[in-house]
C-alpha cells in the first residue's frame, strides 16, 4: 500500500492504568511523584492501558542510571503517519540519548488499523490526549518523575499532537520539540501557561510543506489529518514566540551552510522559542538514519535533532 511505504518512518491516545515494572513501597521525595521510593528495572518495557474500551499500547524505556529517590525528566516520543513505537525509537534514537541523560523516554502507539495516527482534534474529550493523561497518571505512580520536567516530541503526526499536548495538557509540559509538523496546528488561547518551542523543518518537505499548503502535495494520503493546509512554518513558530512573550524580529545565524538558527528574544517567564530551518532538508529527522525514499526527501547530517531537543530540554524546565 502507498500510504504505508511513505510514511513508514512518520506519526496520536485514557482512561485505565497498568503498572510500570516496579515494587516495593513508594516514598515521597521533595519535586517528585508519588513513585519515588519504588524500585524499578531499567530496559525498555511494553505496557498496555485500557481507555475507553480500547487496549491501548506504549513503551516505557527506563535508564540505566535510574534513581528511584532522584526524581527524573520524562519525555513522550510520538511516531508520525503509518508508523509505529517501535520504528520512532530507533529513527529518533531517544531511549539510548535520552537514557544517557537520565530521562525516561515513553513511546506510545496512535490508532488505527491501517494506518496508525494521532488525533488533532482540539479538544479536551480527544482520546488520544486521554491516553497521555493516563500514561503520565500511570508512569507518575510507579517511577519518580520530576514534574517539572516533562516534555513533548514527535515525527510528522507525532510533531503535530506534540503541539497539540501543549494546549490540551496546560501547565504539564515545560517544551516541546516537534519535528517537521509544527506548523498544523494553532498556538494555545490566551491564559495557557507558556511552553518553551523548538522546531526543526526542512525547506523541501513535500509532505508538510515549510511554505504552507495542501500535505502531501494535495495527495489523498493528507486528508487523514483532517486539518486545514499547513501554515508557513516562520509563521507558526512567530505565532508560538508571540504565545510566549516574546519579541522580535528572531535573530537568525548560520550552524552550517545547510542550516539556519532562529531564535526569538526576550521571552517571558524563562521561555524560549527556536526554530532550526533546514536547507533543501526534507520531511525527515536531522542527524537520523538516512531513509531510502524520494518521496521523503534528504536528511541532513549536520545537526542532530535529538542532540539538540535534548539540550534544550535541559535548560527549560517548567519554572518552580
Amino acid at each position: 500500500m502507498r500510504i504505508r511505504t511513505i510514511c513508514t518512518l512518520l506519526a496520536v491516545t485514557v482512561a485505565g492504568a497498568t503498572a510500570v515494572p516496579a515494587f516495593g513501597a513508594g516514598a515521597s521525595t521533595k519535586g517528585g511523584s508519588s513513585g519515588c521510593g519504588r524500585e524499578a528495572r531499567p530496559g525498555s518495557t511494553t505496557l498496555h492501558l485500557l481507555v475507553d474500551g480500547t487496549d491501548r499500547e506504549y513503551v516505557v524505556s527506563v535508564p540505566d542510571g535510574y534513581d528511584r529517590s532522584e526524581p527524573a525528566p520524562l519525555l513522550l516520543n510520538f511516531h508520525g503517519l503509518g508508523s509505529n513505537m517501535q520504528q520512532q525509537a530507533i529513527y529518533s534514537n531517544l531511549d539510548a540519548s535520552g537514557g544517557a541523560r537520565g530521562y525516561v523516554v515513553v513511546t506510545p502507539n496512535g490508532e488505527g488499523d491501517t494506518v496508525r495516527h494521532w488525533s488533532l482534534r482540539p479538544s479536551s474529550s480527544n482520546p488520544d490526549a486521554v491516553f497521555v493523561q493516563a500514561i503520565l497518571r500511570a508512569i507518575k505512580r510507579a517511577l519518580c518523575i520530576d514534574g517539572m520536567r516533562v516534555f513533548a516530541t514527535g515525527m510528522s503526526n507525532g510533531a503535530m499532537f506534540s503541539t497539540l499536548l501543549a494546549c490540551s495538557l496546560p501547565g504539564r509540559l515545560a517544551a516541546i520539540a516537534p519535528v517537521a509538523g509544527v506548523n498544523a496546528t494553532v498556538v494555545c488561547t490566551h491564559g495557557t501557561p507558556r511552553v518553551s518551542v523548538l522546531a526543526f523543518h526542512g525547506t523541501a518537505d513535500d509532505v508538510v510543506p515549510y511554505d504552507g499548503g495542501a500535505y502531501f502535495s494535495g495527495a489523498a494520503e493528507g486528508r487523514i489529518l483532517g486539518v486545514p493546509p499547513a501554515k508557513r512554518v516562520d509563521d507558526a513558530v512567530a505565532a508560538w514566540a508571540a504565545f510566549d512573550g516574546c519579541g522580535t524580529p528572531p535573530s537568525t545565524s548560520s550552524v552550517v551552510d545547510d542550516v539556519q538558527h532562529l531564535v526569538w528574544p526576550h521571552c517571558r517567564a524563562g521561555r524560549a522559542v527556536e526554530l532550526y530551518r533546514v536547507v533543501g532538508g526534507g520531511h525527515t529527522w536531522p542527524g537520523a538514519i538516512v531513509l531510502r525514499s524520494e518521496r521523503l526527501g534528504s536528511t541532513t547530517g549536520s545537526i542532530s535533532a535529538t542532540a539538540l531537543m535534548l539540550d534544550f530540554f535541559a535548560a527549560h524546565p517548567r519554572p518552580r
